[in-house]
């Protein structure tokens, strides 16, 4: 540790570190399940080393409350106070893993270097489960799977940022302050290629959304219908305990279930009174044609399957392939279930919707035969008659 009897330069490489650690604090990174990441880790490593551990927590909470630029317009002053009291309670437990390793680190001995390894991971694991266990409270979902899904996007930053922790430190050590602003610049880079990571995945879901605008431009009885669709499936396999890594493969394919209808005529589509068996046998071969479309997207992965198989019937006689029972993907038979529901409550060119205890009572009706009878069930006790009003009501203000 360096000497508390501080020289005026002391002083002043602290304070720069204060700056360093405020600036990255003020570029964070959102994480999919709320939560960010920042930079900012590397700072607060290195200066876990550098100083003392009051003078380190001092300077960390700072940088949670005195951000500025965008992100303190979107963080007000009550979840400043959270991120500064978090960065507190991670750190001070990290700073005992390294209080019992005893040899200067450095010193450069592996005992040291695994202790300083141990303390990172800690302070990683600590801040994450704080920030999952108080998102979980405020959304009403499982702290864990929150966790499990950011865990996965930050592991990457993690294992960047540490050695440029345990690097800052060394510079310092031997370059003073003039070092330390030379290697910020790496940093900003790495915070920009994570940044350009989590972008990528919000390009996707454009990608995705605009395949669904072009189907509902042609079809515009089902405005709003895949929306619908996604956020029903999602309740069901949150009810049914599905990974997060699968609710999103799942979001996916319910957006798109629909996007072979692009090779349909409008005409069909929108037709009003019934339709003819050649007409019935172009709607019937939307499936194949939406698995033809995904197939050329190559992050959308296998759920061109899932698509082609959502008209399949548990008993067989769906289409197009005639599969039954638990040979249709598990993703089909929750979007069929949804599929059902939304085409029963939603008004159509030849009828007007029905209401949600009448649809529940038609789901009841066909499960075994057309639907999976236990998706139907867990359908039936996750989808209330408030939820499903709920799920209109968002796609209302979104349009």
């Amino acid at each position: 540790m360096i000497n508390t009897d501080w020289t005026k330069t002391q002083l002043i490489n602290f304070l720069i570190f204060c700056i360093l650690a405020i600036a990255s604090e003020s570029l964070p990174v959102a994480l999919p399940k709320g939560g960010y990441v920042t930079v900012s880790y590397s700072i607060f490593l290195s200066s876990l080393i550098l100083f003392p551990l009051g003078v380190t927590l001092s300077a960390m909470a700072l940088s949670g409350l005195l951000i500025f630029g965008k992100a303190s317009l979107e963080q007000p002053l009550y979840k400043r106070v959270f991120n500064a009291s978090q960065y507190v309670i991670s750190l001070s437990v990290a700073h005992v893993a390294i209080s019992y390793s005893e040899i200067p680190f450095f010193q450069f001995e592996i005992r040291s270097i695994i202790f300083y390894i141990i303390a990172a991971t800690i302070y990683m694991v600590m801040n994450m489960t704080i920030v999952a266990i108080v998102l979980g409270l405020v959304s009403n979902k499982s702290p864990w799977s929150i966790w499990i899904v950011n865990f996965r996007w930050a592991v990457p930053n993690f294992m960047a940022l540490v050695p440029l922790g345990f690097l800052l430190a060394l510079i310092y050590k031997d370059w003073g302050a003039q070092g330390i602003l030379l290697l910020f610049i790496p940093l900003l880079i790495s915070r920009h290629a994570f940044q350009l990571y989590i972008d990528m995945r919000e390009n996707y879901l454009d990608t995705v959304e605009a395949l669904v605008q072009a189907l509902e431009a042609k079809d515009t009885y089902t405005s709003g219908h895949s929306a619908r669709v996604g956020k029903l499936a999602v309740a069901v396999a949150e009810g049914i305990e599905m990974s997060e890594e699968k609710i999103e493969f799942l979001k996916y394919a319910a957006a798109l279930h629909d996007v072979g209808k692009i090779g349909v005529s409008e005409v069909i589509l929108n037709k009003e009174g019934e339709l003819l068996e050649v007409e019935w046998e172009a709607i019937r071969s939307h499936p194949v044609i939406g698995q033809t479309i995904i197939k050329g997207i190559k992050f959308l992965f296998d759920i061109g399957q899932v698509v082609r198989h959502h008209h399949e019937r548990f008993d067989g006689k769906g289409y197009p392939d005639g599969i039954q029972g638990e040979e249709i993907p598990l993703e089909s038979r929750i979007i069929a279930v949804a599929d059902t529901y939304d085409a029963i409550t939603s008004d159509r060119s030849y009828r007007k919707g029905r209401t949600h205890d009448e649809a529940i009572a038609e789901l009841k009706r066909v499960a075994g035969s057309q639907l999976d009878p236990k998706i139907v069930e867990v359908f039936c006790n996750v989808v209330t008659d408030e939820v499903a009003q709920r799920v209109n009501v968002e796609h209302v203000q979104i349009a």
